[in-house]
């Protein structure tokens, strides 16, 4: 089954950086005589997961307490500008973000009521993402630098990968409809925090001397990512040890 995730990811672009490595290879005036524009940006991810859990509940009267562990194959991306550069400079960044794969490993406590569980859940989250970055207006920043040399100017997109850690809290609903069998219902938000990533983009200017004509481009970014997911499915029960195991979904 396949389910829904949606979020959002914000960018802040660390300018003194991508600046001072274009003014060390001898493309850009002094720092102050050239702004690069807009630091930041935002937009959304959606689409959907599927995976499975495995865990161990004990129960003592109507207190259930356990923990779960579980990992899922993702395909919840988005595509946005992630660097606004605004009209102090043509430059400017668009961001595909997908991420491919995310997990958990929680304690969860909850109350039972006859065949139904009603159960909060907390703990470690991971995933794996990539984004990949494209740019615009390359011609025309080259043309404001040293006009008349922008004419056939490229800047190529990239792509980095990145694993995250960070974490997750949730609450559901499960209900056993046969012995060895329930059914639930639970929605979980995670939190990645902000994290950095360097992404170099080749600079080809055809129309400058040939050992100046490939230039490296460096985008230091921080992205915040925050997403909620809805999970449905089904657990089957071992008893071992009295524990009932949790399987899959």
């Amino acid at each position: 089954m396949r389910l829904p995730g949606w979020g959002n990811t914000d960018f802040s672009w660390d300018q003194d950086a991508t600046r001072a490595a274009l003014f060390n290879q001898g493309l850009l005036p002094p720092a102050g005589r050239l702004g690069l524009g807009g630091t930041t940006g935002s937009h959304p991810i959606s689409g959907g997961f599927f995976g499975g859990q495995l865990g161990a509940n004990w129960q003592t009267g109507w207190f259930v307490f356990g923990i779960q562990a579980d990992a899922h194959w993702a395909d919840i991306d988005g595509q946005g500008d992630c660097f606004n550069a605004g009209a102090l400079s043509p430059l400017a960044f668009g961001c595909h973000d997908k991420v491919k794969s995310f997990g958990t490993v929680t304690g969860r406590v909850g109350a039972a009521i006859d065949r139904a569980l009603i159960y909060a859940k907390g703990g470690w989250a991971w995933e794996d993402s990539k984004r990949t970055v494209t740019p615009s207006g390359a011609q025309l920043f080259i043309e404001n630098l040293a006009p008349g040399f922008g004419q056939g100017t490229t800047l190529t997109a990239a792509s980095v990968s990145q694993s995250r850690s960070g974490w997750t809290f949730g609450a559901g609903v499960e209900y056993a409809f046969a012995p060895s069998w329930s059914a639930f219902v639970e929605y979980d938000h995670f939190d990645f925090g902000t994290k950095g990533s360097d992404t170099t983009l080749a600079l080809t200017v055809p129309r400058l001397a040939p050992a100046q004509t490939v230039f490296n481009l460096p985008v230091s970014a921080n992205a915040t990512e925050r997403f909620d997911v809805v999970k449905a499915g089904v657990n089957y029960k071992f008893d071992w040890w009295s524990a009932p195991v949790v399987a899959r979904y």
